[in-house]
């Protein structure tokens, strides 16, 4: 047999095993919508641009020994898919025109429309949390998750406080953290309002907002184990402290 049948036969042979584990998954799923008492929780968390929400969430994963999903998310349904992951990149957490998206659909050789997408997103996401143990950043995970027992945060803070956080910790003039709060903030927003006909600064979408100008990376996690805890779930479940543990 040739390389390149060898190659094809693995790949079909991935896809047969991604395929089965998502009927299993969807099966789990439509069996409970409530996790057990002994699976991890999920955690999503939400962001305004400049609130340190990539730093929050990788860490808190870290501490909670938690799986960390982010960018990891878009590439996995560009692979799913069969398509290029700037052609994910070119509709995750944005709100493009219909021209520019068929223009880049011609680019990559594949008409991947928003539906399509934002199917391809929700199967990711809650196959993903039915495994429980996982902090997913940004993508709508808590509007894809609303009738879930995930755990939805919230991170805010004062304009001033979130351009000098991009100034300090990305490098960039006050002009263009401006710039790229105004940007960013909106694409997200729009991006929420496109695919589900509600407001990202809603309160009632989030279990718990908190404002990261009145507390510390380490702080505001602490305040999010807490209410994981204070939810039900044990400490076993939340993780303990590590630092506290190496003393």
């Amino acid at each position: 047999m040739s390389d390149i049948h060898v190659i094809v036969s693995r790949q079909v042979k991935r896809w047969e095993l991604e395929r089965r584990a998502f009927e299993e998954a969807r099966e789990e799923e439509k069996k409970a919508l409530e996790r057990p008492a002994d699976v991890k929780p999920v955690v999503t968390i939400s962001r305004q641009r400049g609130c340190r929400g990539k730093d929050l969430a990788k860490l808190l994963a870290h501490e909670l020994d938690y799986g960390f999903f982010d960018r990891d998310i878009v590439d996995y349904i560009a692979r799913h898919m069969g398509i290029r992951s700037e052609l994910v990149e070119s509709l995750d957490e944005k709100d493009r025109s219909e021209l520019e998206l068929w223009i880049n659909s011609l680019l990559s050789k594949r008409v991947f429309d928003h539906d399509e997408y934002i199917r391809a997103l929700g199967e990711a996401v809650k196959t993903t949390a039915l495994q429980g143990g996982v902090v997913i950043l940004g993508r709508g995970a808590n509007f894809l998750l609303a009738d879930t027992a995930a755990y939805h945060v919230r991170l805010t803070a004062p304009l001033p406080v979130r351009v000098d956080n991009l100034c300090q910790f990305e490098g960039m003039s006050e002009s263009q953290a401006r710039e790229e709060i105004k940007k960013v903030d909106r694409e997200r927003s729009g991006f929420v309002y496109r695919y589900f006909k509600k407001s990202i600064e809603d309160p009632l979408a989030y279990d718990l907002t908190i404002n990261i100008a009145k507390s510390t990376l380490d702080g505001t996690i602490k305040i999010i184990r807490s209410a994981l805890r204070a939810r039900g779930w044990p400490l076993e479940l939340t993780g303990g402290d590590k630092r506290r543990k190496s003393d």
